[in-house]
């Protein structure tokens, strides 16, 4: 069995998989974790680490068993401020060779191709985690009182001339 270190951006050739069966590790370094978090427009991304398990199934094709572990802080879409996740995903993707795939066919999101014999194994982890975060978090599940953040500005707005309250203070 083969193991392999792969780093953010490596193109795999599918012929330098000489075992039929490997695992392959991600690297988890601050780079790669810092430009993971600015592609995904994270406020951090702490720990990211994915094992992948591949088979060969024939010259071209591959099955690969994706582990992932992350953790890190997304932004409330009401509040702005902070909002941990955790992510723990085992899910499989089959790749196969562009030529014996009809693209505008495909309908299952778990199979990519293979173009000129190469994969990014780190990129397809990298678009499965955006698939799981949740796209739009919120503190204490959105059970947010939103005078907290806006109490200042609505005291100050009572308190000008307000076209209602002008009239409600006329009946008076």
């Amino acid at each position: 069995m083969i193991k392999l270190k792969i780093k953010l951006n490596e193109i795999i050739k599918v012929n330098a998989l000489k075992k039929k069966i490997g695992n392959i590790q991600l690297i988890d370094n601050d780079y790669n974790k810092l430009s993971i978090s600015q592609r995904l427009g994270l406020l951090s991304l702490n720990i990211f680490t994915v094992s992948i398990k591949y088979k060969i199934v024939n010259s071209s094709d591959i099955i690969a068993n994706y582990k992932m572990y992350a953790e890190g802080e997304q932004k409330c879409v009401i509040s702005l401020r902070p909002v941990k996740f955790i992510v723990k995903k085992s899910f499989d993707i089959k790749f196969f060779d562009q030529k014996k795939i009809e693209l505008s066919l495909l309908e299952d999101e778990f199979v990519e191709p293979i173009y000129n014999g190469e994969i990014n194994f780190y990129d397809i982890a990298v678009q499965m985690l955006s698939s799981f975060l949740d796209p739009y978090p919120k503190i204490n599940n959105g059970k947010i009182k939103l005078e907290n953040f806006y109490k200042d500005k609505l005291e100050t707005n009572k308190s000008k001339n307000n076209p209602f309250e002008v009239l409600n203070n006329l009946n008076k």
